[in-house]
């Protein structure tokens, strides 16, 4: 087996430049138009906003309901890692090439104004150029990806890091979690990494919880790993984009249980060592100061996560 194949989780990851897969903007048809680039993001969300007091009191009555069909795709990281960001990165590039990409309003109870809210404005929130409470305004959402005729490709959750995982305390898992574990939806799982994350100790409890949850996941369920925030490893670029087999070999120093027991055999070894697919990603740039201004990166990156999640939903993993 060749080095590249190894770090790249399987040969046709190697180019990190994809082409768009599927659904171009037809001729006939003019791509989607975003809000004014200096519109002002909806800043009046808290964290987790769509969470009523008890239920950031006690995740354990949290309400979510799935209706679609649809395959999820769950972003699963500690609170800051990136998410939100990558939700909105995502669903610009996604509009941007003709999809349809829109809140899931039975997602949360009709009765949570904050959530429709949220709804309401996610169009305006993921076109904005200010960042700071950004992510506040975007919390705990689930959305539906669509191609141009309505059909349904899958549904990405965001939820609250914490949920997830929590440093400060050994926390289990909701029962909201529990339930769309349960689900019957095929799922996909978005493990969120970032290399250098606050120290070693932490990272290894993050990597513990991850190893926790592909623990209780379905076998049938799909793994992407990611590593975010790449564009704060300069060194690690090389004529303007990313290396991968820097990342995936810092990313496997700095998080070895979620590599543990997940080593493929037979045939699949041939193709690619481990049971998920390694991406890079970066959201954009933010400047400092108040408010923090946003700017989209290269597209490059949400099209290789939008590719690599395509194959999840479609079937075709290798």
């Amino acid at each position: 087996m060749s080095e590249k194949k190894v770090f790249d989780f399987g040969s046709d990851d190697a180019n990190i430049n994809p082409t768009p897969i599927i659904n171009p903007v037809p001729n006939n048809e003019p791509p989607f138009s975003p809000p004014p680039p200096n519109a002002p993001m909806n800043t009046d969300f808290n964290d987790n906003a769509a969470l009523t007091v008890e239920e950031k009191e006690d995740p354990s009555r949290v309400i979510v309901e799935i209706t679609d069909s649809a395959p999820i795709i769950i972003m699963f990281g500690a609170k800051t890692s990136g998410k939100t960001m990558t939700l909105v990165r995502l669903s610009r590039y996604l509009k941007g090439k003709g999809f349809i990409v829109d809140p899931i309003r039975t997602f949360r109870p009709s009765n949570s104004m904050h959530y429709q809210e949220m709804c309401d404005s996610f169009n305006s929130n993921i076109f904005s150029s200010t960042a700071p409470e950004g992510t506040a305004a975007l919390s705990f959402m689930l959305v539906k990806v669509s191609n141009k005729y309505g059909d349904p490709i899958c549904q990405i959750l965001e939820a609250p890091g914490e949920h997830y995982f929590d440093p400060e305390k050994e926390n289990t898992f909701p029962p909201y979690i529990m339930q769309i574990v349960q689900n019957d939806n095929p799922k996909t799982w978005l493990f969120i990494t970032e290399l250098d994350w606050k120290d070693n100790a932490t990272r290894l409890k993050y990597a513990e919880k991850v190893k926790e949850m592909r623990n209780i996941i379905n076998s049938s369920d799909k793994v992407i790993l990611m590593c975010h925030k790449a564009d704060r490893k300069p060194s690690y670029y090389y004529k303007g984009s990313p290396d991968k087999r820097h990342f995936y070999r810092d990313i496997k120093q700095q998080y070895p249980a979620i590599f543990m027991g997940h080593e493929t055999s037979g045939l699949k070894k041939l193709f690619t060592p481990y049971d998920m697919k390694f991406v890079v990603f970066s959201a954009g740039h933010f400047t400092e100061g108040k408010p923090q201004t946003y700017s989209p990166g290269n597209d490059k990156f949400p099209a290789e996560l939008w590719r690599n999640i395509y194959k999840t939903v479609k079937g075709s993993w290798f």
